[in-house]
């Protein structure tokens, strides 16, 4: 019995060896400054590390900001009428608002030269997507952002600790495989010993990194090669349900004396104040950098905008430019204009983009006239 627990006790101490080992050598020897296998995220990133002081303005967000918001264009309508920008598309699929936070500190590291304004689309305001083992939520799960991660659910008052324990469950995951380096290792099994492509793990979503980085991040969904089966998918399955979504917030919106709707508070609320705090904090070293938040065009039952509502309500928000209004926004919505519920098509793209582009230079007009009017 003696013999089997000094076994047992060596084994663990061997188990706790090995961790430890592995996290102080993740730590010593930290995954490449140029992010690895993660499509579309990896070409962005390089790109943008070696041109970042050529750009003055990014878009942040998950899927609606990188199918949705079209630079190019975007910076066109700003030169016709007299402002001087360059902007780039940092739109990550799939992203929450935590992997957003990630990447907004990520790029702050770089310290662009020209950086003035950052656009952050935060419409989704959870901590995980569940897909724990994924390399891309396996890649920002660093300790401090599990730990902040961790801080924020336990302090959430609205969720039932079965929820909580869900979403602790899942960061802690994608936490212990960042930390022994078996995303690293997979990925190396995946492409050296088997073979495998990870740069496009979905062959129908495969996308051109030339056109990509022409278009400055921009990618619509139309250029994919799944997006006939997707629209034929929510043409089938989802217009209904959508047409009659639309029409309820359409007759909602109508009734309400007011676009914003601050009844509910979530944890998003001091997400967003985290954000912008490493904006304020960037902008204290001589950086005059901006945040800007949007809401795209989505339907309430896509998103939960409740943490962005409380937190412009409650001035952690300086600038919020609301697009989730349906009947003032009327072409966004039609069912031309999108390629499911929560997404437009590149048509859709192209008129939000421009959409936001006359909201900005009204936001800039505004801002120049507060200026010289304290000046007099």
């Amino acid at each position: 019995m003696l013999k089997q627990l000094v076994m047992f006790g060596y084994s663990l101490v061997f188990i706790l060896t090995i961790i430890l080992s592995s996290g102080f050598l993740n730590i010593i020897l930290p995954y490449s400054k140029t992010i690895q296998n993660l499509g579309e995220i990896s070409v962005k990133w390089q790109y943008f590390t070696e041109h970042k002081d050529d750009y003055n303005a990014i878009f942040l967000g998950p899927s609606t900001t990188y199918f949705g918001v079209v630079p190019k264009l975007f910076d066109e309508y700003m030169t016709t009428e007299g402002k001087n920008v360059k902007s780039f598309n940092f739109g990550i699929s799939g992203a929450n608002v935590a992997e957003i936070d990630f990447y907004l500190q990520k790029i702050l590291e770089l310290k662009p030269a020209n950086l003035k304004w950052i656009f952050l689309d935060c419409s989704v305001d959870l901590f995980t997507n569940y897909g724990a083992t994924s390399a891309q939520e396996i890649y920002w799960h660093t300790p401090g952002k599990t730990l902040e991660n961790f801080k924020l659910i336990l302090e959430s008052s609205i969720d039932s600790w079965p929820v909580k324990v869900s979403y602790l469950s899942a960061n802690f995951q994608s936490f212990i495989y960042r930390w022994l380096g078996l995303g690293q290792f997979a990925n190396l099994w995946q492409e050296k010993i088997l073979n495998i492509d990870l740069s496009n793990p979905d062959p129908l979503a495969k996308v051109s990194e030339d056109k990509l980085l022409q278009e400055s991040g921009y990618y619509a969904i139309d250029w994919q090669q799944k997006a006939e089966k997707w629209q034929t998918l929510f043409r089938a399955n989802g217009l209904n349900t959508y047409l009659k979504n639309l029409k309820k917030e359409q007759l909602k919106l109508a009734d309400s004396d007011s676009e914003f709707n601050t009844s509910s508070t979530i944890y998003g609320v001091q997400m967003m104040r985290n954000i912008t705090a490493k904006i304020k904090q960037f902008r204290q070293n001589n950086n005059k950098v901006e945040a800007i938040f949007f809401i795209p065009p989505l339907l309430e039952i896509d998103s939960n905008f409740s943490a962005l509502y409380k937190a412009y309500k409650s001035g952690y928000i300086e600038t919020l430019f609301n697009f989730n209004v349906p009947n003032k926004f009327t072409n966004l919505y039609e069912v031309n204009r999108r390629i499911d519920s929560a997404h437009l098509n590149h048509q859709g793209a192209q008129e939000f983009t421009l959409l936001l582009a006359s909201e900005f230079k009204q936001h800039l007009n505004n801002s120049e006239e507060k200026l010289v009017s304290s000046i007099k």
